[in-house]
């Protein structure tokens, strides 16, 4: 055994006493009013929440077919938001076993994190909080859609604890603190997500053909190249050294080691840079599904703003390439599915609905 390995499992559980317990799960309606539990018998309310709820839901699938970092990417090892989310499962269930939290919690809020994103990424968030002058929130608009919005329209009925933990995932590009009112699990997808995606998009972006070469970002690079040789090294030394960090403080933590410096320099620098990769003309294509979306009368009065929120960049793209775009054309689109399910409701990316 390595002395890594020892190391760690001189930490196996330490934060065991900040688990948040099984027991005190609640949702909006009673489980035995859920339709849409396949299998009964399940005691854990947060795997229910993962697996029977989440990870089947429409909205998940969708997340197959948004960007992740890079548009419309030929190569199929270029991460959508479906695999980043399934990467983010990976790393805070890891975290959760180490620590000794509740890992089916950390899979639920994982699962679900991202679900709220628009198409094209942080292009269509900005798309969105311009023409409704209103910022487009994903971490709120998720909440809302499992909601209002997933099982045609009478929602997931996810325990709080999972919602709390969809709401509180995202942060600023420059903030790695942790937030002490929500759940130690929360704060671990919180961190889970970073760790994924950074590392993740330097390797899409650099390695796969993002258009812009690694060697001209020299500190960027050495500074990534500190971390580890390789993808798996460089999530693994974060990883470690946040376990260690939380089990000298006694709560989820990553903001003190080395470690947690240079990834938070790392993260400050790839801000910059995701303004320099993906579709440039993002702002054109959106615009013209927006106008079409604000034209027809098939949606009623949905604001066509919620309606594209929901949409996926193949949605976006076909309506794009159509030289004559109809009602006809709107059909062949995921988001037909489930435009009834949102007639006469007040949905909304400025406030999330937990109100119990």
């Amino acid at each position: 055994m390595s002395a890594l390995h020892r190391k760690i499992e001189g930490i196996l559980g330490c934060l065991s006493d900040k688990k948040t317990p099984d027991e005190i799960a609640r949702r909006r309606q009673p489980p035995e009013k859920d339709e849409d539990l396949f299998i009964t018998g399940l005691n854990h309310d947060y795997a229910v929440d993962a697996y029977q709820k989440i990870a089947p839901s429409k909205a998940f699938r969708r997340l197959i077919f948004k960007t992740q970092v890079l548009t419309a990417a030929n190569n199929a090892h270029i991460r959508n938001r479906a695999t980043h989310t399934f990467e983010v499962v990976n790393v805070a269930t890891i975290i959760a076993r180490i620590l000794g939290l509740n890992e089916n919690l950390c899979c639920a809020i994982a699962l679900g994190h991202d679900i709220g994103h628009a198409p094209f990424g942080h292009i269509g968030e900005r798309f969105i909080s311009q023409v409704t002058d209103k910022e487009f929130r994903h971490e709120i608009f998720g909440v809302n859609i499992v909601q209002h919005i997933e099982r045609k329209g009478k929602g997931l009925n996810l325990t709080h604890q999972v919602l709390e933990g969809i709401l509180n995932h995202s942060r600023g590009s420059n903030d790695l603190t942790r937030n002490a009112n929500i759940s130690e699990e929360a704060n671990v997808v919180m961190y889970a997500d970073k760790i994924a995606y950074i590392f993740a998009d330097i390797r899409d972006i650099f390695e796969r053909k993002g258009g812009l070469e690694f060697d001209k970002f020299p500190q960027l690079k050495k500074l990534v190249e500190s971390c580890g040789k390789t993808h798996r090294e460089q999530v693994a030394l974060c990883v470690e050294n946040l376990c260690f960090e939380s089990a000298e403080k006694g709560y989820v933590a990553f903001e003190e080691s080395d470690a947690a410096k240079i990834f938070s320099e790392i993260k400050e620098n790839m801000y910059k840079i995701y303004r320099l990769v993906n579709i440039f003309n993002g702002t054109e294509i959106l615009e013209k599904a927006y106008v079409f979306l604000s034209k027809i009368g098939i949606i009623g009065d949905i604001d066509p703003a919620i309606v594209l929120a929901l949409m996926t960049d193949s949605d976006v793209l076909y309506l794009y390439k159509k030289d004559y775009v109809n009602a006809n054309d709107f059909y062949r689109c995921s988001v037909a599915e489930i435009i009834e399910h949102l007639q006469g409701k007040n949905i909304n990316f400025l406030e999330p609905d937990l109100d119990w």
